[in-house]
């Protein structure tokens, strides 16, 4: 009996650091960089992991709706077919089934489960970057995965366009997390290359 308590106490002990949340174990990974502590803490005071509505959409409609955009140009602050920016082709995405989203790659990015493994990444999920371009946010661009390890995202040299989501500008030093605004499903993980 004694020896259980024990094992039970001690395992109890253990759990918090295993069932840690998205936002503490983003914190463990940039504990050398000040600057990205500081803006992971101002983010994590905002909330985060939040239910978006879908509807009854799936991710292939999603994915569908937005691939209506490519090519159309870029435009900070756009949301429209004469130019968007990332989190504006997101928006418009939502609007166009009738939903609601921010507009802002900020904003979005406080929606969804966290996924911070990019092995567990699926098509209609929502990835996130950081230090993209010079500000104090810690959410910088924004892009949905689509099917083949590639990503639809609003460039700022090309517009809407399809990329692959290894493209090492993005993935090897401003990859953030992904979120899954979509219930969990059955789906295969879009394969690491």
């Amino acid at each position: 009996m004694k020896k259980t308590m024990v094992f039970v106490f001690v395992m109890s002990c253990f759990q918090p650091m295993v069932a840690q949340d998205a936002m503490t174990m983003l914190i463990m990974q940039n504990q050398n960089d000040s600057t990205i502590l500081h803006r992971i803490e101002q983010f994590r005071k905002g909330g985060y992991e939040k239910a978006l509505d879908y509807g009854t959409h799936t991710r292939e409609e999603f994915i569908a709706t937005a691939k209506t955009y490519l090519g159309t140009p870029y435009q900070y602050g756009g949301t429209t077919t004469k130019g968007m920016d990332c989190s504006g082709l997101i928006f418009r995405t939502f609007r166009d089934l009738g939903l609601k989203a921010p507009h802002g790659a900020q904003a979005l990015a406080r929606y969804g489960e966290i996924m911070l493994d990019k092995g567990e990444l699926l098509p209609g999920d929502v990835i996130f970057f950081t230090n993209t371009y010079p500000t104090n946010k810690l959410v910088t661009h924004a892009a949905f995965v689509v099917a083949g390890g590639l990503m639809i995202h609003a460039s700022t040299s090309k517009g809407v366009q399809i990329t692959p989501i290894d493209d090492p500008y993005y993935w090897n030093e401003h990859y953030l997390f992904g979120t899954r605004i979509f219930a969990p499903a059955l789906d295969i993980p879009v394969p690491n290359r």
